[in-house]
């Protein structure tokens, strides 16, 4: 499974990094909400593709490989599960937007 936008991307407007529980599980590990996300799909053996232009979030992205998610955790974080959808641009929007991609830009 590949996960576009774990953060939720723009159109969150940041809901899901304002998450009590994932703060408080990243204040054990010494880590943003963001990187507690993160390791949570990589440890479900999901694809992560979090959408960052930032050098400093890329960075951040990446340094998620030097702890491990308890049970307990990795549990709470799936209990948090709304089915909830911040990218919902209609299918002609979509393709109009993505076929403005150059690979040679």
């Amino acid at each position: 499974m590949e996960s576009w936008f774990p953060l939720g991307g723009r159109e969150s407007k940041g809901e899901i990094l304002k998450n009590s529980i994932l703060k408080e599980i990243g204040k054990v590990h010494g880590k943003t909400v963001a990187q507690i996300i993160i390791r949570w799909h990589i440890q479900e053996g999901f694809s992560v593709i979090p959408g960052a232009s930032n050098p400093n979030y890329i960075k951040e992205n990446i340094d998620v490989f030097d702890f491990e998610l308890s049970n307990e955790e990795m549990n709470k974080i799936r209990a948090l599960n709304k089915e909830k959808r911040y990218f919902n641009m209609p299918y002609a929007e979509q393709v109009k937007w993505f076929s403005q991609y150059n690979p040679q830009d």
